[in-house]
């Protein structure tokens, strides 16, 4: 207790020196916010060396206001991802990393091929990690967003992650918005699912492949990922008359059987495999466009991204980049 005292004492006494002797808002709110992490029991060192010289960045501002409203149909947002380029350097890459990758996928039941979709989707296969501060991108967007009380809890997190992973702040880098490294974790989602692959001590997905791939099944096992199954397949319906028969959506499921009884087929024509597995039907570019059948695994998906286009291009990728499919 009198070591929290002697803490206290030596922070306020250091206040007029720094923050609060500019005396705006935005620096007043962070000696508060310093005082409330501290509260909330994140170490008073790590709070007030990481927040005391953090200033209000209006790019991130910026960005998280103008944010495009443009809409882009299902078939547009797929060819921007599916390009043969990516294709090719994530074929290398399965290859170059197989031993990992084969190695996580039986600890974690997650195709490597998924693995290394999701790698590519989130920051072309480590290239485009975000050169933004993360915790002055938080404090910013805690204190003038429109999400302030999400943007608090993760800046919160982030100090957690500094003091757990022995991290200095400035390694600390990601996205405006704070998703962190080649996997785009938020802070919450690195506590609660980034892992220590190597063994090194630290759970680092900025610089260490492995420890990325790992974090990456990690998650979509916590998020209901099963072991042995896809995520879906693209369909069709033998005929044309019963597309109004079908209900489709991810609120509905039937078994494989049913599915194949209302005459959806595989894209080549021929019956569905008969297997024990609960499907959804899922049309992104509306009626008349092309059919998926997606089955539990793409729900983790969507857990990752709330986009069925996100999820379903993710799930067509790792089919292509997947040459033994």
């Amino acid at each position: 207790m009198a070591m929290k005292w002697l803490w206290y004492l030596c922070f306020f006494w250091l206040l007029p020196v720094t923050a609060l002797a500019q005396n705006d808002p935005f620096n007043i709110w962070i000696q508060q916010t310093i005082q409330e992490a501290i509260d909330s029991g994140i170490n008073p060192a790590t709070a007030y060396n990481t927040l005391s010289s953090v200033v209000f960045d209006d790019r991130v501002i910026e960005l998280d206001q103008k944010q495009p409203e443009t809409i882009i149909t299902f078939s547009k947002y797929s060819r921007n991802i599916l390009k043969p380029d990516r294709i090719q350097k994530g074929r290398q890459l399965l290859a170059q990393h197989k031993t990992t990758l084969n190695d996580i996928g039986l600890r974690y039941g997650v195709s490597p091929s998924v693995i290394v979709a999701l790698w590519s989707i989130e920051s072309n296969y480590g290239r485009n990690t975000g050169s933004f501060d993360v915790i002055e991108s938080l404090a910013t967007l805690a204190y003038g967003g429109r999400r302030s009380e999400f943007f608090k809890n993760e800046l919160f997190e982030a100090l957690r992650i500094l003091d757990e992973e022995r991290l200095d702040p400035s390694q600390m880098n990601g996205s405006w918005a704070g998703a962190m490294g080649q996997s785009q974790f938020m802070p919450s989602t690195y506590r609660r699912h980034a892992v220590d692959y190597d063994g090194d001590g630290r759970r680092d997905i900025w610089e260490n492949e492995a420890d990325v791939f790992a974090s990456i099944a990690n998650y979509l096992v916590a998020e209901g990922w099963q072991r042995n199954f896809s995520w879906g397949r693209e369909v069709r319906i033998r005929s044309h008359n019963n597309l109004t028969k079908v209900e489709g959506g991810l609120n509905v499921q039937h078994s494989l059987a049913e599915w194949n009884r209302f005459g959806v087929t595989t894209l080549n024509g021929k019956p569905l495999p008969e297997k024990p597995l609960q499907a959804s039907l899922i049309w992104p570019d509306g009626p008349g466009g092309r059919i998926f059948m997606v089955y539990d695994n793409f729900r983790a998906l969507m857990r990752w991204n709330r986009s069925t286009y996100f999820a379903t291009t993710v799930g067509l990728l790792a089919d292509k980049i997947n040459v033994s499919r």
